[in-house]
């Protein structure tokens, strides 16, 4: 290749060597790499197609082809092959309401002591996240990225990243994870949550301006780094956290740097969304439509106390919605999902596993429980579309990614039809959220770099993530005097 150079480099006016480059391009299809054999490749294509005995071409970073396996072998006959014989492929998944920070500590963030009962729910966690060091907040991202990785999960969303947690630090681990972040910055004024004054753990209270100018800082570094996988988005506080004003900033600041918002809106009823009625007179996406944090590049988390004015105004700015059906709260998704609102999923970090599929499982559960009891209310192509393509248009790359298309970035996910548990498999839109799990993922390919293959991750070393999480774990715990409560003998 290196003497091909030297020739082109030679004359590269040369309608010859134009002609002999287009041959050779031709004839060896500039495909490195063709995953082939699939039992199905559920594309999530605009047409929806799902391809039996199917093969993806990579050429790149970029699907180049897709279709029949017979069709792209003959097309691509000496690319580097992987075997997806009895493996399903289908696009990977996003988790668009993270925590990051808060992985290392489950077990003892959100585990609500008995003998605590009545107090404020979140002073533990934010006790032990406010003694984090810089190198505990890189090992609390290592594992979640591994974590994804092992789980399917390409792409991730994460919130309020605080000063404290030292941002470079974070960006440079998802960089060499291999996976897509988009990373919000937090920023707060007053230590408040909604109703709730003075809550906020003295060890993250931050100073607007500082914020502010740090954000500034890393979207111009980071934005756009490691080959379009990681943005920089404004991930502020909850309300109560900033003053009107700021609000009207972060929209203009967010407009001037082209980046997003992701925000906690209306997870409960009284502290935040009976706290917007109180303080403003308004609804709360009337509010945030005041205060112009609504449209396609804002992301609100959580939505459980909406109004029809409220999805009306989602619906005409194009707002996203992250529903996180793992914390047990419901919200009007199918009624968002009829309206045309994108509404994609999250894990929501705190004590819950980071598992697309268990997210597609606990969000059908909800939507089909009393006093609904209509099994229709959600089909499974929507909890599909929800993990994939609304997921990956709730975090602006849609254009991207989220689905298997010709030109598209080739992040694709295998996984393992060899189960007990995915036997028979003869519907695959049908199975993948009632049956499939994170731990049924084999092959993980981001970018057209493969992360993991047979289970086995090849840009972390799992080994060493873990060891390190499990260590500093418990230096947390120690740092912040936090106990665990135990109600069953220990022996």
């Amino acid at each position: 290749m290196k003497q091909l150079h030297a020739i082109v480099n030679f004359d590269t006016k040369s309608h010859t060597i134009t002609t002999f480059l287009s041959a050779i391009k031709k004839e060896i299809h500039m495909a490195i790499l063709v995953v082939e054999g699939a039992k199905f490749i559920v594309t999530v294509d605009p047409q929806r197609r799902v391809i039996r005995d199917g093969a993806i071409a990579i050429d790149g970073m970029k699907i180049a082809d897709v279709g029949k396996s017979s069709d792209i072998k003959r097309k691509y006959p000496r690319a580097e092959t992987i075997d997806a014989k009895n493996k399903l492929v289908m696009p990977g998944l996003f988790d668009c309401h993270a925590h990051s920070y808060q992985n290392m500590i489950r077990g003892m963030a959100f585990v609500f002591p008995r003998r605590q009962r009545g107090t404020f729910i979140l002073t533990p966690t934010l006790r032990l996240q406010g003694v984090y060091t810089p190198e505990d907040a890189k090992a609390s991202m290592a594992l979640v990225c591994l974590e994804y990785i092992k789980s399917g999960i390409i792409g991730f969303c994460d919130w309020g990243i605080n000063l404290r947690y030292k941002f470079d630090g974070l960006a440079e681990t998802v960089e060499r994870s291999g996976i897509r972040g988009v990373l919000g910055k937090s920023v707060m004024e007053n230590p408040d949550l909604g109703s709730a004054k003075n809550v906020i753990y003295e060890g993250l209270i931050e100073d607007k301006d500082e914020c502010i100018r740090d954000t500034i800082r890393v979207i111009e570094k980071w934005n756009g780094a490691a080959d379009g996988r990681i943005k920089v988005w404004f991930g502020p506080r909850s309300v109560g956290a900033l003053n009107v004003e700021t609000y009207k900033e972060l929209t203009r600041l967010a407009k001037e740097y082209k980046v997003g918002i992701t925000f906690h809106l209306a997870e409960m009823s009284e502290l935040d969304t009976g706290h917007i009625w109180n303080a403003y007179g308004m609804s709360p996406v009337e509010f945030m439509k005041s205060v112009g944090w609504v449209g396609p590049n804002v992301s609100l988390n959580h939505c459980c106390w909406l109004t029809g004015i409220d999805l009306k105004i989602l619906m005409e700015t194009g707002t996203n919605v992250v529903h996180c059906p793992g914390g047990g709260l419901d919200t009007k998704v199918q009624d968002m999902l009829q309206m045309g609102i994108n509404v994609a999923l999250g894990c929501d970090g705190g004590h819950n596993v980071n598992d697309i599929f268990s997210a597609m499982k606990a969000e059908q559960a909800l939507q089909n429980r009393l006093p609904r009891r209509d099994l229709t209310i959600l089909y499974p192509e929507e909890l599909i579309e929800m993990g994939t393509i609304n997921g990956a248009r709730a975090l602006m790359w849609e254009k991207e990614t989220g689905s298997i298309e010709k030109g598209k970035s080739a992040d694709i996910i295998l996984i393992d039809l060899n189960k007990p548990s995915l036997v028979p498999m003869l519907n695959p839109v049908n199975d993948i959220p009632a049956r499939v799990l994170g731990s049924d993922v084999d092959t993980v390919i981001v970018n057209g770099k493969i992360l993991m293959e047979n289970r086995v991750v090849k840009t972390m070393d799992e080994a060493k993530v873990i060891r390190e999480a499990r260590t500093r774990a418990e230096q947390v715990r120690q740092r912040a005097g936090h106990e665990i409560e135990w109600h069953w003998k220990r022996v």
